[in-house]
């Protein structure tokens, strides 16, 4: 299948699982059609990954990205964020934010840092020291864990300096990178109160999806993101949903098939400000 096969199943995945959200919440359809959209993000990430490597200029990208985002704020807070109050709403930023700060991230991670040799290697001292005072100020929980174990391949990768494999120094360069991205993620998080869909989460499978190097590895990372995000005992049905995008990928033919430029960029704030317009409907007539 090519890009735009995929993409469209991802596009469909998306309405069919906001449609559900939005008007459809007390219908016995509800969680089966959510469970459905449970894909969307996955194969999305994919195909940013994707598309990153192939962008002409990564900084256009993510600011075409953060545009539409904002073009998609105001049927965003008024669907998918209706039920919490408006400075909550504000705050919570939708899935073209989550994606315009991924390509971020990979720019990041892209960044050529030079090998650092001899007393230099010192600075491997910087992500360990950091390791505390994360702790201190996140607390004991999920991310705070993961950005110490980064910190701690990460430090380990720049103290050993030429006594270890490219590899690993690559994965410890990696490894640093990411966990200093996920730690200002976050305390501009607690600072403003800032959050962008699927959270750090999102952002930590943007990195995994950047090692990646074929199919798939992809298929295998998102597979494990499917599990760790939609994990079986909570909802069997979503977990099923969202593993659905592993297997998607696998089919991907490496095609981009018909230009999709403009349909994939405005599918979403056009299909909010449908959803928006129906509710509002069915409001009104149900007032009258």
């Amino acid at each position: 299948m090519s890009a735009f096969v995929l993409k469209l199943l991802a596009l469909l995945s998306m309405v069919v699982d906001h449609t559900a959200a939005v008007l459809l919440y007390a219908s016995p359809l509800y969680d089966p059609l959510r469970a459905f959209g449970r894909m969307a993000f996955l194969v999305y990430a994919f195909f940013l990954a994707e598309g990153f490597r192939h962008t002409r200029s990564a900084p256009r990208y993510a600011l075409r990205l953060a545009v539409m985002g904002l073009i998609s704020t105001i049927p965003y807070c008024f669907t998918i964020n209706k039920y919490f109050d408006f400075w909550t709403r504000v705050r919570s930023l939708n899935i073209y934010f989550t994606l315009a700060w991924g390509v971020v991230l990979m720019l990041l991670l892209r960044w050529d840092t030079p090998h650092l040799r001899g007393w230099k290697r010192l600075a491997g001292l910087a992500p360990l020291a950091l390791i505390l005072p994360v702790f201190l100020q996140f607390g004991v929980w999920e991310l705070t864990q993961l950005i110490a174990v980064l910190l701690l391949a990460g430090g380990i990768g720049l103290l050993s300096g030429g006594k270890l494999p490219p590899w690993c120094r690559q994965i410890g360069d990696w490894a640093w990178k990411t966990a200093a991205f996920l730690i200002l993620y976050q305390l501009i998080h607690e600072w403003t109160g800032i959050e962008v869909e699927y959270s750090y989460t999102a952002l930590f499978l943007f990195a995994l999806l950047w090692l990646c190097r074929n199919k798939w590895q992809s298929a295998a990372v998102l597979a494990v993101a499917a599990l760790w995000m939609y994990p079986p005992a909570w909802d069997m049905g979503q977990t099923i949903g969202a593993l659905l995008a592993a297997v998607l990928v696998l089919f991907y033919n490496g095609q981009r098939g018909p230009d999709d430029h403009r349909l994939f960029y405005w599918a979403y704030p056009a299909h909010l400000m449908a959803l928006w317009a129906i509710s509002a409907l069915t409001v009104y007539t149900t007032c009258i």
